[in-house]
C-alpha cells in the first residue's frame, strides 16, 4: 500500500509548457554573466557540465566560486509566475481526492516552493517541504538526497512511498532505492509514466489498498 507521495515541484506540480523553468534558466544565465562575469558561451557550457557532474548549477558554481546559496536562489527564482501560470482550481480538486501523505521534494528552495503552492492554493495539502537546503550537500539524483528525504519524513525505508518527478534520472534513481517511481513526461516503456499530474489518481488507485 502506498502511504506517502514525494512530489517534485517544477515541471511536475505545473506543466512544463508553462515556461517557468525556461524563465529560471534565463535567470541562472544572467547570474553567471552579470554577477560572476562569465561569458554567455562559457555559461551555457558550464551549466551542461555542472548538471552532469554535480546535479545542479549551484553546486557546480560553488566548486569554482564563492557563491552565496541564498543570494543565488533568490536571484534565479525572481520570476513573475503570475504571467505564466493559471490556477483553474483543478489541481486542488485533484489533490483533494488523494488521501496519502504528500511531501514536496525539490532541488529548488523552500521560498520558491511556497510561492508555487500558494499560487495554486494547495499549500495546505503538503505537510513537509524538503528543499535544496535541507538535503545539502546533496541534490537529486544523488542517492544520499533520497535518504535524507526519507529521514526527514520519518521513514526507515522507501517501502510504501511513491516518488514523482519530470527528470528521468531522478525517477530512475528513486526506483533503484525502492520508491514506487512515476515519471511525468513522454511515455517510457521501462517505468510508470504520466503525461501530466492530473493522471495521478489513475495510476495511484490500484496501489492504494493493496501492497506493492
Amino acid at each position: 500500500m502506498i502511504h506517502t507521495i514525494f512530489f517534485d515541484l517544477d515541471n511536475t506540480i505545473y506543466s512544463r509548457k508553462s515556461g517557468i523553468w525556461e524563465a529560471i534558466g534565463m535567470r541562472i544565465n544572467r547570474f553567471m554573466t552579470d554577477i560572476l562575469h562569465i561569458s554567455e558561451q562559457e555559461a551555457l557550457s558550464l551549466r551542461k557540465k555542472f548538471r552532469t557532474d554535480y546535479g545542479t548549477t549551484l553546486l557546480g558554481l560553488q566548486s569554482m566560486y564563492e557563491v552565496d546559496e541564498m543570494e543565488y536562489l533568490e536571484y534565479v527564482h525572481d520570476i513573475d509566475m503570475h504571467a505564466m501560470l493559471t490556477d483553474d482550481g483543478q489541481l486542488r480538486k485533484m489533490l483533494s481526492t488523494i488521501s496519502q501523505r504528500k511531501i514536496i521534494f525539490t532541488n529548488s528552495d523552500q521560498a520558491h516552493a511556497n510561492r508555487v503552492l500558494e499560487f495554486f492554493h494547495i499549500k495546505d495539502y503538503f505537510d513537509l517541504i524538503i528543499d535544496v537546503i535541507a538535503m545539502k550537500p546533496y541534490v537529486k539524483p544523488h542517492p544520499q538526497a533520497y535518504q535524507i528525504a526519507l529521514d526527514l519524513a520519518g521513514y526507515a525505508s522507501a517501502d510504501g512511498c511513491m516518488f514523482i518527478d519530470d527528470m528521468l534520472e531522478n525517477v530512475q534513481q528513486a526506483a533503484q532505492l525502492g520508491f514506487f517511481s512515476v515519471y511525468i513526461g513522454d511515455d517510457n516503456s521501462h517505468i510508470n509514466a504520466l503525461e501530466h499530474i492530473f493522471e495521478l489518481p489513475k495510476i495511484l488507485e490500484p496501489y492504494t489498498n493493496k501492497k506493492l
